[in-house]
């Protein structure tokens, strides 16, 4: 949409797509202060003038998003750059930490998966609570996530004594 036809209707709607409250918009454009609130709310109505500040709050939005890839891909061919010649120059600390920072930011250590091969598996290694952490998992598989059950069988594995249960019956306080 080109620009409005009317100048103070443009400059009106670049304000407010700047972010500029309409009230002070619309004084700021050369109209009378005195009702300017409905005045300005009365013109944000007009579709030329409502379709303009969409148009132009877009275009704004638009080049943000542009200039963020911008600056994004020249940060990571800076880093990359220096990355080079800090190991050209035998800065291997300082290489690798670009490398690192480069990889964070494209995301390669986001999902880091961990797999234990039953071959591999040595229980001796986990600590305690590695080992209590395992067991609970597998309880919880094995009792079908039943928090009562589990809790009862680890008891059980554990060798503790069952609950003690008294029972009372209650006779009536004269």
């Amino acid at each position: 949409m080109p620009c409005l036809s009317n100048p103070r209707h443009e400059k009106f709607s670049q304000l407010v797509a700047s972010g500029v409250r309409p009230k002070e918009a619309y004084t700021s454009v050369g109209y009378k202060p005195t009702g300017a609130k409905q005045a300005a709310s009365r013109l944000l109505t007009n579709v030329d003038v409502r379709e303009r500040v969409s148009e132009l709050q877009e275009t704004a939005a638009r080049s943000s998003a542009e200039s963020l890839v911008l600056n994004r891909e020249r940060v990571l061919n800076r880093l990359s750059e220096l990355s080079y010649a800090a190991q050209r120059n035998g800065h291997f600390s300082a290489a690798a930490k670009c490398e690192e920072l480069i990889g964070r930011e494209v995301g390669m250590f986001d999902r880091v998966q961990h797999f234990i091969h039953i071959n591999d598996f040595d229980p001796e290694k986990l600590t305690a609570d590695q080992l209590e952490k395992l067991m609970d998992a597998w309880l919880l598989k094995a009792y079908g996530g039943d928090q009562a059950a589990v809790a009862e069988a680890k008891r059980q594995l554990m060798g503790e004594p069952a609950p003690t249960v008294i029972e009372t019956t209650a006779e009536p306080v004269s």
